[in-house]
């Protein structure tokens, strides 16, 4: 190989290696769908824990949803929960649910992390780079919006669409 050879191929390699970092930095319209899917999917995940919670309310008898929001408030200060009168059975009641959000809170933290480190890959700086161009760039944070409204308008459509079952 000669010399001028040589430099041609390693003026391209450059050319190539800096074009391939200026792609690496740039938020695509499949950066903010990958982002988009995977907010839709923990923002469900997050609805689910408070369809899980009212369920354990509505099943508990002696506690209402307003008991529930007192007993809450009162979580973790004893001298609070003597204040509003906790039973035993609604401090227990309280810790089960407590636990419960917490396990559910933590999975739903791991799957994020899968998500971002591996859906959106780079070990997570994709996810990164994608949520801080959503917060400084309006135009791309209005990109994502209408994505996540189409999302959010197909699930919907599906879920129109799915017969119900009658028992």
């Amino acid at each position: 190989m000669n010399l001028r050879t040589f430099l041609s191929v390693g003026m391209l390699m450059l050319f190539f290696s800096f074009g391939a970092v200026a792609q690496d930095d740039e938020v695509t319209t499949e950066d903010l769908y990958q982002y988009a899917l995977l907010n839709v999917t923990v923002d469900q995940m997050k609805a689910e824990i408070s369809d899980v919670i009212n369920g354990m309310i509505k099943n508990q008898e002696g506690v209402d949803g307003k008991r529930y929001k007192e007993l809450a408030g009162a979580y973790g200060d004893e001298a609070k929960l003597a204040e509003i009168g906790a039973k035993d059975f609604e401090i227990k009641f309280i810790e089960v649910i407590e636990e419960e959000k917490a396990e559910r809170i933590d999975a739903i933290k791991k799957v994020n992390q899968i998500l971002a480190t591996k859906m959106m890959g780079d070990r997570g700086k994709k996810y990164k780079a994608v949520k801080a161009a959503i917060k400084g760039d309006d135009a791309v944070k209005a990109e994502y919006e209408a994505i996540v409204a189409k999302i959010e308008n197909a699930q919907n459509a599906d879920e129109a669409a799915e017969p119900t079952s009658s028992n």
